[in-house]
């Protein structure tokens, strides 16, 4: 075994480097990840300047970013077939940062992917779907969002849901076509709501505004909701603007429970997994699926213990676990309150042609 090196990002010791730099296979993993994430990282303070520290479980995920680009990283690097076996050795000793419950790490990585294939997806649709191209001031990678192209995206992803649901959980691929398109009524919604309120909190440090997501790659500017349906529907746009306008307010109740839980990126995942199995009473399941989301969820509490205890070294997780759940159902109400919301701009006219859609896959009564 080479001599230990010291990560140039975070001062960790490896035995090797990764990723073309000196750096710890933490450091390089978080990379990985951050790479192909569709979330724009920034830094919380907007400063830039945060220390980077080994076991530091709060280090600023935006400057540990730019910090790795800054010092030459790359995700394929040109010594990558030299390091091939002692990557293998390093993995039969992982570091601490790794996820060791299988099933939370399946439901993390399958959420990766299904990020980056939907975020890939998006960004091929902005040609053609989204009218004008206008960049965010504080991230030019991100563009306001408008009606039309928020409905393709929307469409897109009930695909990808059924996809995530399937590659993570064998008991959903089991079920019948007709099954897995039922169960994808009752949690589509929620998973929408749930990612955009992530995707905000953690692109823009806050849900205060003006700018909140949209999808992976586009948001909205409560200074500018006109520019959401000026195409679409100009007749009705004021009307419409007003209503947005409106209903951002009750969604602004996140923020202070989001800055309170600090959740972590496997969290989010965990919620999104949770919430295709959440039990949703406004929807009545068949008992044979019931009984299967019991099952399963049980599976995902058990190794969310598992995470708080090996992963966070959390002896009394209770507080975190409890905020998990809390979130969930915040999640559920939120999605109340979006339905109410999508039935006011139907009395706009602006939903004609994708009513159908809203009312089969979305489960949004018009």
């Amino acid at each position: 075994m080479s001599n230990p090196i010291i990560c140039c990002i975070c001062s960790a010791q490896s035995n090797y480097a990764h990723l073309g730099i000196n750096a710890c296979r933490s450091c390089a993993d978080f990379y990985k990840r951050a790479s192909s994430s569709a979330r724009i990282i920034s830094c919380r303070k907007g400063e830039g300047k945060c220390t980077i520290m080994h076991g530091n479980r709060h280090n600023c995920r935006g400057c540990r970013f730019e910090k790795c680009k800054l010092l030459g990283m790359q995700l394929t690097s040109r010594k990558e077939g030299e390091q091939q076996k002692d990557e293998m050795k390093e993995q039969q000793s992982r570091s601490d940062d790794e996820l060791k419950d299988p099933l939370i790490s399946r439901i993390f990585d399958e959420y990766l992917r299904s990020v980056a294939r939907r975020k890939n997806t998006e960004l091929l649709l902005r040609p053609t779907s989204l009218h004008r191209h206008v960049k965010v001031e504080i991230n030019e990678d991100l563009l306001l969002c408008s009606w039309t192209f928020l409905m393709d995206c929307l469409k897109m992803y009930a695909g990808d849901f059924l996809q995530f649901a399937s590659a993570t959980f064998p008991e959903f691929a089991r079920l019948s076509l007709d099954d897995q398109r039922l169960i994808l009524k009752c949690f589509a919604s929620r998973l929408f709501l749930l990612e955009g309120i992530f995707g905000t909190f953690t692109n823009f440090s806050s849900y205060e505004g003006p700018y909140f997501m949209a999808t992976l790659t586009t948001c909205y500017d409560s200074r500018n909701f006109r520019f959401f349906t000026e195409e679409e529907s100009p007749s009705s746009c004021g009307e419409i603007v007003k209503l947005m306008e409106y209903y951002v307010k009750p969604g602004k109740c996140f923020g202070p429970f989001m800055e309170k839980s600090q959740f972590t990126e496997v969290e989010c995942a965990i919620l999104f997994a949770l919430s295709i199995w959440q039990n949703d009473f406004n929807h009545h399941l068949p008992d044979h699926i019931v009984a299967i989301a019991e099952i399963v969820r049980r599976q995902i509490f058990d190794s969310i213990k598992q995470y708080y205890h090996e992963e966070l070294g959390l002896e009394d997780y209770s507080v975190r676990l409890g905020n998990l759940v809390t979130f969930e159902h915040m999640i559920q109400e939120g999605t109340n309150i979006l339905n109410e919301e999508v039935q006011a701009y139907n009395l706009t006219g602006i939903l004609t042609a994708d009513s159908a859609f809203l009312q089969l896959v979305m489960q949004i009564s018009l």
